[in-house]
This record gives structure tokens, C-alpha cells and sequence, in this order.
């Protein structure tokens, strides 16, 4: 079976997802739109894009993408299936041709349609689409899967006591801050590193904490090392998301305590009141119990359920 999938591999989850295919012995490609996007060479660039996006409906990015991706897709002739995470970054040219280059398409979306809404514009290019968000999934009849344990680690003994969080500016911040309070009451140590990749912050905390606030990126190794190292992580749910974001797959397979705000969990079977602690925003309650306890460890089934081979099987139609 040839399979190649096709995403913006920002986070660098979906090289797993190749290498699972691989495993499982199928002919699988990748095309990553993320480490071939288009760079504006200087400043005039960016602006005559601007104004093409704007008055001309011309969009360079796009025109770049579109003859990428057509490239790769001559270069490795017809797919079984093609395989495209977050559809919503490419034109309807570019869907079209990747229809045209294989006999079957699948969409995922790890993004629910409240965040991003163009995603409903793409749902017509697909024969099927699974989402990880259950309400998406119901609301318009899509395919449900979660998301998946990229990578199985070795429980660590007697590691450090630590709480471990990397996000976004944004309307989970000041959540994030008041967990970090609680903490700090109960001199539990926590690195907490809040990412605003604009140039101009005009954040300011509503509590004082010793969160981190930067203005760049954190690179993947050394987030990865973060969670390695500490004994607890902590998930703040997107108020227009239902689906459990990959925090909590990290804490599976890192074997590492979770402290969350979405209240879904409790209906996964990984879930275990020792392991996974159900916070509420408006009332932060943290009992020193379940910071100084140990990880629980769960059935080896339950972990390889959620593994990524498992999740490709299933999308792949292999089970």
C-alpha cells in the first residue's frame, strides 16, 4: 500500500505517524508543508503579498505550496491513500489535486471547528474525516479518534518533584497563573514557560508567579527533556475544545501525573483518579496527596491501544 501524508508538521508529531506506516510495512511518504513553506525573502515581499492577498485574491504562499506539493505528487506517482492533517492550509487547487493522485483521502484534525472554522470548507474533498473532537464529531458526523502516544518512554525512579507546563499567550494564561499560585503556596516546584511569539507584548500577569514568559520558541528536544524530568504536566483546555490535546497523550507516555481543566477525560479508560487530577478554573484545589504520590502505572494494553501504530491502523482501515 503506498500512503503519503501531508501536513504542517509544526510540533513534529507527524513524523511518527510515517515511521508507524513504515513499521507496519506500508509504502509511506511524507510531505511536510512546514519545512518547505515559503520565506519571504525581505520586507517588499511581504508587502506586495499583502496586498495581492487583499485586493487581488493572489496569495504567494499558496501559489508556492500548490506547485510543492504538485511536484511531490508527479515525483511519487498515484497513493493508495492520501493522508492530510489540518486541510484547511491548502487551496481547493491543491485538494483538488491531491484527489486527482490518489484513490482515496483522509482528512484529521486535531483542531476543533470552533478554532478553526475553514476547516467545514474542505470536508467535501475527503472520503473520510476523523477529528479528535467528540462534539465535532457528532455535530457533523465525522469519524471520532483521539489523538496518540508518539513516543513510549521508561517510567524514571525517583525522579524530581515537578510540575512541567509550555503554551501559548492566551486566554488560558491567567489559568496558568493561578495553578502556579497554588503551587507556590505549597513550595512545590514548577516550570512553567508562557511562548508570545509577537513582537509587541503588552501582557501583563494577574498574579505575581514564577511563570517565564518569552518571546521565542522552545525547541522541541528541550521541551521533550522538560517532560522527561518532571513528575507532573499540566493541560489547560481550550474553552471551544473538547478533545484532549497531546499533554495528555505526553503524560501517558512519559508515565508523568496530569493536572487538567477538561472534564472529558473522566470518560477515557487511561484515566485514574491517582494519576489524572480534574481541576475546575473558577476553584483551583490541588490536595498535597496527589503531588507527592507516585504514578500509578497502567496496563500495557490500555498504553498500546493509544499507540501511534494502533492509531494508523485505524485510520488506515487495518483493523
Amino acid at each position: 500500500m503506498k500512503v503519503t501524508l501531508i501536513s504542517l508538521d509544526y510540533y513534529g508529531y507527524d513524523k511518527y505517524i510515517v515511521s508507524a506506516m513504515k513499521e507496519l510495512g506500508i509504502d509511506a511518504y511524507h510531505i511536510d508543508i512546514y519545512e518547505n513553506r515559503y520565506k519571504y525573502p525581505n520586507l517588499w515581499d511581504r508587502f506586495k503579498n499583502l496586498i495581492n492577498k487583499t485586493f487581488f485574491k493572489s496569495n504567494i504562499k499558496r501559489y508556492h505550496l500548490y506547485h510543492f506539493i504538485k511536484n511531490e505528487l508527479n515525483h511519487i506517482g498515484k497513493q493508495d491513500k492520501i493522508i492530510i492533517i489540518h486541510a484547511e492550509w491548502l487551496s481547493p487547487e491543491t485538494l483538488s489535486l491531491c484527489k486527482s493522485k490518489s484513490n482515496q483521502m483522509i482528512a484529521y484534525h486535531y483542531d476543533g471547528v470552533q478554532r478553526m472554522p475553514a476547516i467545514t470548507n474542505t470536508f467535501n474533498y475527503f472520503d473520510k474525516i476523523y477529528t479528535y473532537d467528540k462534539s465535532d464529531a457528532k455535530k457533523y458526523n465525522l469519524e471520532f479518534i483521539p489523538n496518540y502516544i508518539y513516543e513510549l518512554k521508561e517510567k524514571k525512579i525517583n525522579q524530581t518533584r515537578k510540575a512541567f507546563n509550555i503554551s501559548s499567550l492566551d486566554n488560558r494564561t491567567p489559568i496558568l497563573e493561578k495553578i502556579a499560585s497554588v503551587l507556590d503556596e505549597k513550595n512545590f516546584s514548577y516550570e512553567f514557560l508562557v511562548v508570545n511569539r509577537r513582537q509587541i507584548n503588552l501582557y501583563r500577569p494577574h498574579i505575581r508567579t514564577k511563570i517565564k514568559y518569552l518571546n521565542r520558541m522552545v525547541s522541541r528536544d528541550t521541551v521533550l527533556e522538560k517532560i522527561d524530568t518532571s513528575s507532573i504536566m499540566i493541560d489547560i483546555q481550550r474553552p471551544e475544545q473538547v478533545g484532549l490535546t497531546f499533554r495528555v497523550f505526553e503524560s501517558l507516555g512519559y508515565h508523568k501525573k496530569l493536572i487538567t481543566t477538561n472534564k472529558d477525560i473522566v470518560n477515557y479508560d487511561f484515566y485514574d483518579s491517582n494519576n489524572i487530577l480534574l481541576i475546575d478554573p473558577e476553584n483551583i484545589v490541588i490536595p498535597d496527596e496527589f503531588l507527592n504520590s507516585d504514578y500509578k502505572d497502567l496496563p500495557d494494553d490500555i498504553l498500546q491501544k493509544y499507540s501511534t501504530k494502533n492509531w494508523v491502523k485505524k485510520i488506515l482501515d487495518l483493523v
